[in-house]
């Protein structure tokens, strides 16, 4: 499987509740030389789709943040 180039890692999260999910993100981000990584919490309706395109969706809406945070 050829991986695409210039992609931030991910981390799909199910299972948790909003406090655990948030202490999985702050320990994530604490370890020193890893990448941005893109987060995300499981949804009924995602749970449905294919990996392939939940992470294509991820990678869109990660990208449609970072352009709103770069015009703040």
């Amino acid at each position: 499987m050829q991986e695409e180039k210039n992609t931030s890692p991910v981390i799909i999260m199910n299972g948790l509740n909003n406090e655990q999910t948030l202490k999985v993100m702050k320990a994530v981000k604490s370890i020193e030389g890893i990448p941005r990584i893109i987060f995300a919490s499981t949804t009924q309706t995602s749970l449905e789709w294919k990996v392939k395109d939940l992470l294509q969706e991820l990678k869109t809406e990660d990208e449609e943040f970072r352009k709103m945070k770069e015009k703040e």
